[in-house]
């Protein structure tokens, strides 16, 4: 498979990412409540067990919502999205880490690895539109941790989640309708 055909076909399976990203968004809300409520400690069990969710809403809202179809058997992109996955358990190991020795920089902290994340997605849906998602979160988390407390970062990550998953759905849109009338 051509990365170009694996690139399109991730995009139709997972609406172009956008859902993850919403997905996201939401449980960085919650976190970020949850840390304007009731401290650090809690807000990254919220983000650490919501976590847990992302894949699984993703998948309910492209699948149930979109109708979109499985990724094809063999997309050798897929294993790229899975191996990303080890940056995530990186930034929990290094944010619990800082729960004991600098709590303030927990949360920031994982935002960056979070955010460098959405670079490989870049590639994974061959879309661009991920480096500025990716960048944007980084410099939110290294903000905060240069200048901790100076916003929630939490709530932060979650509004710059929610709005990109709003641009990348819009993006799209058109390969969508293409999709839906080459099946017709």
């Amino acid at each position: 498979m051509e990365i170009e055909a694996a690139q399109r076909d991730l995009g139709r399976a997972y609406v172009g990412g956008a859902p993850g990203v919403l997905a996201s968004g939401v449980v960085w809300l919650v976190a970020g409540l949850v840390l304007a409520s009731r401290g650090v400690n809690s807000a990254f069990l919220a983000l650490f067990f919501g976590g847990m969710l992302i894949q699984p809403a993703a998948m309910a809202i492209s699948r149930l919502g979109f109708r979109a179809g499985p990724v094809t058997r063999g997309n050798p992109l897929e294993r790229l999205a899975l191996e990303t996955t080890v940056l995530l358990f990186a930034g929990i190991l290094i944010a619990w880490v800082l729960l004991r020795l600098a709590p303030p920089a927990a949360i920031p902290a994982f935002a960056v690895v979070m955010g460098g994340r959405y670079f490989a997605f870049a590639t994974l849906y061959g879309d661009r539109r991920y480096w500025a998602l990716g960048g944007v979160i980084m410099l939110v988390g290294a903000a905060c941790l240069l200048r901790p407390l100076m916003l929630n970062v939490a709530l932060g990550v979650g509004v710059v989640e929610l709005v990109f998953a709003v641009v990348l759905w819009l993006r799209r849109m058109p390969a969508r309708r293409a999709e839906a009338a080459a099946t017709e």
